[in-house]
């Protein structure tokens, strides 16, 4: 379980949530969305991965935005935190947890919703992407590019990933994740492969990074493993 802090920023409450390696993620109740993601990279440089704006990670509900401009509800729990609105007859929950593997979830969970989805602008300018379909290759996705989500997950296990820590373990294979994409940046170093219980995954080039946004029904989940280069 990672350790939370709240602050008050302006209107809003922010979250910290701090695994054992020293990374941070912070989330707001102001639409639910990540605000930053602070990782320390194998030099041991802090590195901000997320772009530095309001819309560096949002939450979309039926694909619009009322939700986004509200306060959520936080709650601290053993995965994380819990974020629950509702706008009228529609209703949706978002966890946000962080391992000490370095493993960013998002459960989300809605009532009388079509769909829900999350959109993430990683601050890699240089980042390559790979679709997990086989014989798939690295390039730039400069144009958003849909990538169906195919292959199974296939998880190097690592002594401590699955250990008896609810803020760590995350079920790749009974949760029904998917590999849905691989994004290496050769500047930082750093390898970003994402999970998914989606069928595709939206990539595309952007101002300042590259955005991801997974797309699916009123229920899902999305699993960002974030690792060095070695």
């Amino acid at each position: 379980m990672p350790s939370i802090k709240k602050e008050n920023v302006g209107e809003a409450v922010v979250y910290t949530l701090r695994n054992t390696k020293g990374n941070e993620l912070k989330v707001t109740d102001l639409g639910a969305r990540l605000v930053s993601m602070r990782f320390r990279d194998k030099n041991f440089a802090n590195r901000f991965l997320f772009k530095d704006d309001a819309a560096a990670g949002l939450v979309f509900v039926d694909g619009g935005k009322d939700f986004s401009e509200i306060r959520w509800q936080g709650e601290e729990t053993l995965e994380g935190m819990k974020f629950t609105a509702t706008v009228g007859d529609k209703s949706a929950t978002v966890i946000y947890s962080l391992s000490n593997d370095n493993e960013i979830s998002i459960i989300y969970a809605t009532e009388g919703v079509k769909d829900i989805s999350t959109e993430i602008v990683f601050a890699l300018p240089d980042a390559d992407v790979r679709a997990c379909q086989k014989g798939a290759a690295w390039e730039k996705a400069s144009e958003e590019k849909i990538y169906p989500v195919t292959e199974s997950a296939e998880v190097e296990m690592e002594l401590g990933m699955f250990g008896y820590d609810p803020g760590c373990p995350i079920d790749y294979l009974n949760a029904g994740l998917k590999n849905a994409a691989n994004l290496y940046s050769a500047e930082a170093e750093i390898d970003i492969i994402v999970y998914a219980t989606q069928d595709e995954i939206h990539a595309a080039q952007v101002e300042g990074g590259i955005a991801l946004h997974t797309s699916g029904s009123g229920k899902g989940q999305t699993v960002y493993m974030i690792k060095n280069r070695r």
